[in-house]
């Protein structure tokens, strides 16, 4: 045999080998990709937890100094009405 031939062939079984080895497993680049993934979607959803932490903060100031605020909230989320209002119930009908 030629030694480039011998050298060529050599070469291949390294990049095969290489190949097996990096590819499959635990740290290989399809269990990489997986946890790159992985990681974009918590990132997203951090980026939506962050918004919705600052809404319920924003929420709690409110509450916690705004009266108007907080009589919305009650009469809204309680369900309850304020002196003199009228409260109107509206029925199902059945089908």
């Amino acid at each position: 045999m030629n030694i480039s031939r011998v050298i060529g062939i050599g070469i291949i079984i390294i990049i095969l080998l290489f190949t097996l080895f990096t590819v499959p497993g635990e740290k290989g680049l399809v269990s990489t990709y997986h946890l790159h993934q992985q990681l974009v979607r918590l990132e997203k959803k951090n980026i939506l937890l962050q918004q919705e932490n600052e809404k319920l903060a924003m929420k709690a100031s409110l509450l916690k100094k705004d009266k108007p605020y907080i009589e919305h909230t009650i009469i809204k989320e309680l369900n309850m009405v304020r002196p003199g209002d009228i409260v109107i119930i509206f029925k199902k009908r059945k089908k």
